[in-house]
């Protein structure tokens, strides 16, 4: 009996799949990939362009920007490798920094306006950054863009408000009282399948404040101001359960 596979597309970038990011795989890469798995996508695994291993996914068609954020979250290595290739650096710092109304509020309450907009646009337009013989790899920029995108700060309500929202919780024209700003790349959330229900769950053993160190040490060398964390922050976050609200364009 034969089986039908989905075919790989056309196309000069492809989907893949490891762990919870979506990465970003030539068409070259997946065709060698294709070719050790006997012609079973099912089965390839190819080379991102993060340069991790990566689980081809040809139902989602050919890559771009837009289709990723249907998907899941987005590989920012892979995203900016792509970005520094194709010149597209403005386009992705938007991407990764939009939020919506109430959770921009909240993130420049607490670093200022434009903090995450202003430091990658520092570090994509360093001229002392190595970009190095492949345009379509990582690089000296890509890595720090990546590293910095993994820690920009997310906003994170109490539990209550994620399961049935904030008006409900608290009452209309209301703001959760422990509503704050937590580093996703440092943060430790709920994930695989003992987690059930809860996954995606900030870990009250390991939530950890935006700014965390990372922000807080590319801020100084590109002389970006921002604001420690406080005392307070640092304490509170960490006997609370949080939920992440909805994750930027990553």
């Amino acid at each position: 009996m034969s089986i039908d596979y989905v075919s790989l597309p056309a196309a000069e970038l492809v989907f893949a799949v490891s762990g919870r990011e979506r990465h970003i795989v030539t068409s070259e890469a997946a065709g060698v990939a294709l070719e050790f798995a006997g012609g079973d996508p099912r089965l390839a695994h190819a080379s991102a362009l993060c340069r991790r291993v990566a689980k081809l996914a040809p139902a989602w068609g050919p890559y771009s920007r837009e289709a990723a954020l249907e998907y899941g979250p987005r590989c920012p290595d892979c995203a900016w490798i792509l970005a520094l290739h194709r010149g597209d650096v403005d386009e992705e710092i938007a991407a990764f920094t939009t939020v919506n109304g109430f959770d921009a509020a909240v993130i420049t309450a607490r670093l200022g306006e434009d903090f995450g907009e202003r430091l990658l646009d520092k570090i994509a337009h360093d001229p002392a950054l190595w970009q190095g013989a492949d345009r379509l790899g990582p690089s000296h920029r890509s890595q720090l863009l990546g590293h910095t995108t993994r820690h920009l700060p997310t906003v994170a309500v109490c539990q209550e408000c994620a399961e049935i929202g904030i008006a409900n919780a608290h009452g209309y024209g209301a703001t959760c009282p422990e509503v704050g700003i937590i580093c996703p790349g440092c943060t430790v959330a709920a994930d695989g399948v003992w987690a059930g229900e809860w996954e995606g769950t900030v870990l009250a053993e390991c939530t950890v404040s935006a700014p965390c160190s990372v922000l807080t040490t590319l801020a100084a060398h590109y002389e970006i101001s921002c604001p420690a964390v406080p005392v307070r922050d640092r304490t509170s976050v960490a006997e609370e359960q949080f939920t992440p609200t909805e994750q930027k364009g990553g």
